[in-house]
């Protein structure tokens, strides 16, 4: 799960917000890891599918490149 959602454990302001991290990917949305990486397994193959599927990355879009990563990874 740390690659997935490309962060480090070396400093501890990723390691102390690890959980929240993992467990959260589109703060805007409240979208979870677990719904992108499902929204990825049923095949959303784009940041905008995945937006479309769970919401995540249509606001501010900050959380798009964590997305990516998530699609890429799943692929």
């Amino acid at each position: 799960m740390q690659e997935t959602a490309s962060v480090c454990l070396e400093c501890d302001s990723c390691k102390s917000e690890l959980d929240q991290i993992l467990s959260s990917v589109c703060g805007c949305k409240n979208v979870s890891l677990e719904a992108v990486i499902n929204a990825v397994k049923l095949g959303a193959a784009t940041v905008d599918e995945v937006g479309q599927a769970t919401g995540a990355g249509i606001d501010c879009g900050r959380c798009k490149i964590l997305v990516e990563n998530i699609i890429k990874i799943g692929r």
